[in-house]
């Protein structure tokens, strides 16, 4: 089968990170190596950001095998990094994906890694992967010239069969994004009932988080539920080719976000990014600065301006404002309720500095008169 659409994508990812960013690697449906008549009756896909720094990917599939008791070649097939990076694999593997399993009817597969210099690796069956010897094109640095496909012999017994796959990777930044990743959902059209009966998509990015995913397989952000404390709201954004675009922005002060859609024939790709915070001045000023919600990115916010105590003030408060407390004082409130995007009110709130996070207890020290 000639993948077209990954030539594409490699050559996206390396222009957008050539020079202001690492692209380091994103998700990917399981995939048939040749044709087949097994279908996807359920999917439950999990992606999970831990901190700022990875991403956790675990997938759970029923397929469903009509005919007899088949040996299917399954592959996964991984961008190589590009941008600020070293493309060099490490002992085969890709240098930035880590711990891949899969799990077939309770018993754990083994798997090759191929590394592959183009979409038609497919040689009637058996994957072609490159002579690293005599190979002439980028085989280290800022951007190579392969990529790589994990692939595992699957036998599929008759009726239904169960695959559990995990693997981590490093989370993707520039200087846009605080960090960005993408999944390759319509991979999965490439089983036989050319959709997945029962999918759900689980998003977990950590609590206090605000980020952006582009409308490529949903129309609106009330296609998703959230499970636990959060807002989201419709925007112009970066879709998943950095254009301009339809978006559905979240604030997430606890929990996660879930799509569930049945017969679901995805007609684009997951890509999830959080702006980097970029402060306007070399001062925040209560009058026209704005602050991020990540506690991660606190760190970024400058000095106060000098003159108005009202600015110390409220970086003083921004960990209490997280979690909603209902300020007394009306510089306060108004300051959060008009100047930030992500300020949802709690009045049963009760301010505890014990329970704020370690990083949040450093930054009011920070703050002390």
């Amino acid at each position: 089968m000639k993948y077209l659409f990954f030539c594409i994508m490699l050559a996206f990812a390396a222009a957008a990170y050539a020079n202001d960013g690492a692209y380091y690697a994103s998700g990917n449906q399981l995939i048939p190596i040749m044709e087949t008549d097994i279908s996807v009756q359920k999917e439950i896909l999990h992606i999970r950001k831990v901190k700022n720094e990875r991403i956790e990917v675990a997938v759970y599939y029923e397929f469903y095998n009509p005919g007899k008791a088949k040996e299917l070649t399954v592959g996964f097939e991984a961008f190589s990094p590009s941008g600020d990076v070293d493309g060099t694999p490490v002992k085969g593997q890709h240098p930035y994906m880590r711990n891949f399993k899969v799990i077939m009817n309770n018993a754990p597969l083994k798997f090759t890694t191929a590394l592959v210099a183009d979409t038609l690796y497919n040689q009637q069956g058996k994957i072609k992967t490159i002579d690293w010897k005599t190979f002439e094109g980028n085989k280290g640095g800022n951007s190579v010239d392969f990529f790589y496909v994990y692939h595992f012999k699957a036998h599929f017994k008759k009726g239904l069969n169960i695959i559990k796959h995990t693997y981590q990777y490093d989370a993707s930044g520039s200087v846009d994004f605080d960090y960005d990743f993408d999944y390759i959902l319509t991979a999965a059209n490439r089983w036989a009932n050319k959709q997945i009966d029962d999918f759900t998509l689980i998003l977990d990015m950590g609590n206090f988080e605000s980020f952006n995913i582009a409308k490529a397989f949903f129309d609106q952000a009330s296609d998703w539920q959230i499970k636990g404390v959060g807002k989201a709201t419709e925007e112009q954004g970066r879709t998943r080719n950095y254009e301009q675009g339809d978006v559905a922005r979240f604030h997430i002060r606890e929990g996660n976000i879930v799509f569930h859609r049945k017969n679901f024939h995805p007609r684009g790709e997951l890509f999830v990014y959080s702006w980097r915070f970029l402060p306007g001045s070399d001062h925040f000023d209560y009058h026209n600065g704005s602050l991020p919600y990540s506690i991660y990115q606190q760190g970024l916010i400058p000095q106060p301006s000098a003159g108005s105590a009202i600015n110390r003030k409220i970086l003083r408060n921004l960990p209490f404002a997280r979690r909603g407390y209902v300020f007394k004082d009306k510089e306060l409130q108004d300051y959060f309720t008009i100047m930030t995007d992500w300020y949802m009110p709690d009045p049963a709130y009760k301010a505890d500095i014990g329970k704020l996070e370690q990083a949040e207890q450093k930054w009011l020290d920070k703050w002390k008169e």
